[in-house]
């Protein structure tokens, strides 16, 4: 019966994974049919590996070690409170001076310029429909203003944004790399090579 890997599910999937190509390699093939079990040489190369798995799992220790150890600050990092990040609170001022901002003044300078205009018709409220008019036009060229400041805020956000998601789109992270250079490993150091032994040593002298 074959003995359960002593590693995580998805280690256990990779290694099978690795497993199955190494067995589809050129070097193993040629060896099987070199030893006349090619036929049946297969299965027997594949349970003799998960049987030995601990040797095989040797020869790629140090590219796995790497890969654990990235894995567990992944994952310890993922478990931290999740905040909103500084520039995403700043992206909210920005939207609020850009958009926000600038609808209360545009509404306060219309109320006040509509105000001034018919105090205006009063003879004896004439300062204040004047103070009016000005605070009007004043609302509407901060308004103006917020909205030019605001706009250009969220356009630079947006840029900054769009270069961070450029460059994590560039390349994979450390993580996934270090799972690529162990899974390279385990088969080019542990799992070819070792296959390859077996099957050409004969049934009746393999350890």
């Amino acid at each position: 019966m074959n003995r359960p890997l002593r590693l995580p599910q998805q280690d256990r999937a990779d290694f099978e994974t690795e497993l199955g190509r190494a067995l589809a390699a050129p070097q193993v093939r040629a060896a099987l049919r070199a030893s006349g079990e090619e036929a049946r040489g297969v299965e027997r190369l594949r349970r003799t590996a998960r049987e030995n798995a601990e040797f095989v799992l040797a020869a790629a220790a140090p590219e796995y070690e790497r890969y654990t150890a990235l894995r567990a600050d992944a994952d310890a990092v993922a478990r931290l409170p999740v905040d909103v990040p500084a520039r995403e609170r700043a992206s909210g001022w920005w939207g609020v001076l850009g958009v926000v901002v600038p609808i209360i003044a545009v509404t306060a300078a219309v109320i006040f310029l509509v105000l001034g205009s018919l105090l205006g018709l009063v003879e004896d409220l004439e300062v204040l429909a004047h103070a009016l008019v000005e605070a009007g036009w004043v609302s509407a060229g901060a308004g103006a203003v917020s909205l030019l400041v605001g706009g250009l805020g969220l356009l630079g956000a947006a840029r900054s944004r769009g270069s961070e998601a450029g460059e994590a789109a560039d390349g994979p992270g450390e993580l996934p790399l270090a799972r690529d250079a162990w899974r390279s490993a385990l088969a080019e150091r542990g799992l070819v090579p070792y296959l390859v032994s077996q099957a050409n040593t004969a049934p009746g002298q393999r350890r």
